[in-house]
């Protein structure tokens, strides 16, 4: 399990009880060599609760800010939500009702609605609730860039939540 330095935990542990603070962020540093993520720059994770209704949070599902708190309760981001509001994407499954991180900045996979993502485009929140498609215009606000091009799949991408 990846741990971030001086952090001592596993950024892939998931629990019904919260071990952070909610919004807690942890920056895994960059590494050389081989094996993974290495040599794509550090990465952000932060910490968020799955508030989404009895849904369990899924590897690429984008998640915003439960409009309904001031707390880092994530929901799936609703269809064509604004991107300042998306916190981060899931990067391995998080239950409902636990607490885990998410990918807040830094390469990682995200889930492309049925139109899609194209490389070397701007991400925006898709036409279904957590997933994202490729920006129309270069001056669409944007959570990231996309490496990779796909459609209904998971897609590497480049990541920056503001959330």
């Amino acid at each position: 399990m990846p741990t971030s330095g001086a952090f001592g935990d596993a950024i892939t542990r998931v629990s019904t009880t919260q071990d952070h603070p909610l919004g807690f962020i942890v920056v895994e540093p960059a590494h050389m060599g081989s094996g993974a993520n290495a040599n794509e720059g550090e990465r952000e994770w932060i910490y968020v609760f799955n508030d989404e209704a009895a849904t369990n949070f899924a590897e690429g599902h984008v998640v915003s800010r439960d409009a309904a708190t001031i707390a880092v309760d994530g929901i799936l981001a609703p269809a064509n939500t604004h991107a300042c509001r998306v916190v981060g994407v899931v990067q391995h499954a998080i239950a409902f009702g636990s607490f885990g991180f998410i990918l807040r900045k830094g390469i990682g996979e995200v889930l492309a609605d049925a139109g899609g993502v194209t490389a070397d485009l701007g991400l925006i929140v898709g036409d279904a609730a957590g997933t994202a498609d490729a920006a129309a215009a270069v001056t669409d606000a944007s959570f990231g860039v996309a490496i990779d091009t796909a459609a209904s799949a998971l897609a590497t991408c480049w990541v920056n939540c503001q959330g």
